[in-house]
């Protein structure tokens, strides 16, 4: 609230200096406090909030960051237009308030209104350069954040990914196959190594085709069916058009994992996963067989992956559970 009426005061006073400028340079002393000194001010306002709703609209429309020229062009085009539509019919309608005398044209307009419209301008210069400037440090900041952010998502993945709970699993499932099986402990270890392997290729990446993605995450899968054996099932449906195009590196992994973690897995109930992709998305879908042994889900890991998402596309990861079946979808984005 207070900013607001500081906003308006700050107007109001700009407005009165402009009105007064004006009075004392084309008009005599002894017009000064007529009546079209109120009729001036009015005309100052209207243009001064004209060319603010003309900045408003475009800043919507095209950002001063990433569309600098053309919107230095459209705004310039449509503040002449309203300006020049705007001060001379308001100053004919104050000629004729004055001296009736149905003159379209007078010598008092001809010499007002040139240097009023580069007024404008010179105004409108100054405020652009201040958007400009206010919109070059907002980006800044913004990418400060981002690195910031992605930084702290990196190294949190890579946290998760070798924490001691997963490489004790895989240890454990080694050392049994290690006795029964030598060939697929062999194999065991290829893919295990593979999976640390894209772990860290990708730990300073902020994004990796969906392609790339899948070969990790059939790796991954490698073991958790080694593991699980029937109690799990995945099944991978992928357009081709679509595996060219981007996510965030180790999220598919993390939204398996926690599939995997948060549902119950038996042979005489498997847990099945889909992965497929839909409207330029990819789904992870799988239905709800909650375990009994199992704390409430702090969601930090869903949390994290939307965060790390809106650096890069304003599509939303979808999440949704509707009792039965649980979906995150993933917004694919397409590099330019």
């Amino acid at each position: 609230m207070k900013n607001s009426k500081r906003n308006i005061l700050n107007k109001l006073g700009i407005a009165i200096a402009i009105t007064l400028f004006f009075k004392i340079v084309f008009f005599r002393i002894d017009e000064f406090f007529q009546m079209d000194l109120l009729f001036i001010l009015a005309i100052v306002i209207i243009i001064m909030q004209g060319n603010e709703a003309i900045n408003k609209g475009l800043n919507s429309k095209y950002s001063w960051i990433e569309n600098s020229k053309k919107r230095l062009i459209i705004q310039s085009i449509l503040s002449i237009l309203f300006t020049s539509s705007a001060l001379f019919p308001i100053m004919y309608l104050l000629h004729q308030l004055r001296f009736g005398d149905g003159q379209i044209v007078n010598h008092k307009m001809i010499e007002i209104f040139p240097p009023a419209l580069l007024f404008t301008f010179a105004l409108l210069a100054v405020k652009i350069g201040s958007e400009f400037f206010s919109s070059l440090k907002n980006s800044l900041i913004e990418t400060e954040k981002h690195k910031t952010e992605s930084a702290n998502a990196q190294l949190q993945n890579l946290k998760n990914q070798l924490n001691p709970h997963f490489l004790f699993n895989n240890l454990s499932v080694l050392t049994s196959l290690v006795y029964k099986n030598q060939d697929k402990a062999a194999d065991f270890i290829n893919e295990l190594a593979k999976v640390y392997r894209y772990v860290l290729d990708t730990k300073n990446s902020e994004l990796v085709p969906l392609q790339e993605e899948l070969d990790f995450i059939n790796h991954y899968i490698f073991l958790q069916k080694i593991r699980f054996e029937d109690s799990i099932s995945f099944e991978i449906k992928i357009e081709e058009s679509k595996k060219s195009d981007y996510l965030l590196p180790m999220c598919l992994q993390m939204l398996v994992e926690n599939t995997i973690q948060h549902n119950e897995t038996s042979q005489a109930n498997p847990l099945k996963v889909l992965i497929y992709t839909e409207n330029d998305s990819l789904v992870i879908e799988n239905p709800i067989l909650s375990r009994s042994d199992i704390s409430e889900s702090t969601k930090t890991g869903i949390k994290n992956i939307k965060q790390r998402y809106s650096f890069f596309t304003d599509k939303k990861v979808i999440v949704s559970n509707n009792g039965k079946v649980f979906k995150v979808i993933l917004p694919l984005i397409q590099k330019k």
